[in-house]
């Protein structure tokens, strides 16, 4: 199972802890990215490296 775990500091200064559970047919995935659209394209360069590394060890 899987859980994402969020901190949150608001302008206030107090401090929040959300904890959101994964579904069965859902992941969470992290990226650096300076936007919304950065961060897809990096999640696709990054999945598309994945799937030609275990393509090329089953060769």
């Amino acid at each position: 199972m899987q859980f994402l775990i969020r901190h949150i500091t608001d302008s206030t200064d107090h401090h929040f802890t959300h904890v959101t559970k994964a579904r069965e047919n859902e992941t969470f995935t992290v990226v650096e990215a300076k936007s919304k659209e950065d961060a897809k394209r990096k999640y696709k360069a990054q999945k598309l490296n994945e799937a030609f590394t275990k393509s090329k060890k089953g060769q």
